[in-house]
């Protein structure tokens, strides 16, 4: 049945167009027979009569406000239907998001975050750093985005990153595009939206198949090393192994500040 509703919208929309396409050159023939009717009543000395200037003024203004007005009209349906399309996307993504908050809960996360992360990769533990664009998702209800992630072959993969706030706690969820698999979910413990830099408890698998609890940091700029460098990349990849113990410090500081990590019970 959408297949059907789908052709009949697209054969009103063509049609619509057709009569919009003959109507302006009725438009653009009238305005050639006015100026062709001034041309043709000039008489030998160069002046043409005014009830001549008349009748050629009225063919001239009646064919000019035809083609206005027509062209006005098709840009105006280009851009309901662009914008009728924009929206129809931004319900759909909103409907069928599975995570989902209040929306004025979300607005302050909605923006671009600069994203820090403790993994481990071949043995060795690494900082990688990427980006989630939050404010790119127009979603009512809830933040997704897909963003680009290298892999350790070298090879480039879409990640599905959703987020959702609860009282003071803000959750993101990433994962493969088209998977249920290797879910990535962070807790950042206190979010009021306030702050510039928030810091918070991972979980994941690695890329050595090791399941882990990591330090991830979400920050509203890059953070800068002991420098003053900023702690960037091109793309998800590790950052300078002479930058991590400054990570390291700036996680444990930002982090044990507010949270405490029990001990075991021995």
């Amino acid at each position: 049945m959408s297949g059907r509703n789908g052709t009949a919208e697209g054969g009103s929309w063509a049609d619509g167009q057709a009569r919009s396409w003959l109507i302006l050159a009725l438009g653009v023939v009238t305005t050639g027979f006015g100026v062709a009717f001034a041309a043709a009543a000039v008489d030998d000395h160069g002046k043409i009569s005014l009830p001549n200037q008349e009748i050629s003024g009225v063919l001239i203004a009646i064919g000019g406000g035809i083609v206005g007005a027509v062209i006005s009209i098709m840009v105006a349906r280009a851009s309901d239907r662009a914008t009728l399309r924009h929206l129809t996307d931004v319900l759909e993504g909103s409907l069928t998001s599975t995570l989902r908050s209040e929306n004025a809960r979300l607005a302050s996360a909605r923006q671009l975050w600069h994203h820090y992360f403790l993994t481990k990769l071949r043995g060795q533990y690494v900082w990688h750093y990427e980006q989630y664009p939050f404010h790119l998702s127009a979603h009512v209800g809830s933040l997704a985005v897909e963003v680009d992630v290298e892999t350790d072959s070298g090879h480039t993969q879409k990640y599905l990153v959703e987020a959702f706030v609860r009282h003071e706690r803000l959750t993101i969820v990433s994962r493969k595009a088209g998977e249920e698999a290797n879910v990535f979910e962070e807790i950042y413990p206190q979010f009021d939206g306030e702050l510039s830099e928030y810091f918070g408890l991972g979980v994941v698998r690695t890329w050595d198949a090791t399941n882990i609890v990591t330090k991830v940091i979400l920050s509203r700029n890059p953070l800068r090393s002991s420098t003053g460098s900023p702690l960037v990349s091109s793309r998800d990849s590790p950052l300078p192994q002479e930058d991590f113990a400054e990570l390291d410090r700036i996680w444990e500081q930002g982090f044990k500040r507010l949270n405490e990590v029990l001990p075991d019970c021995l």
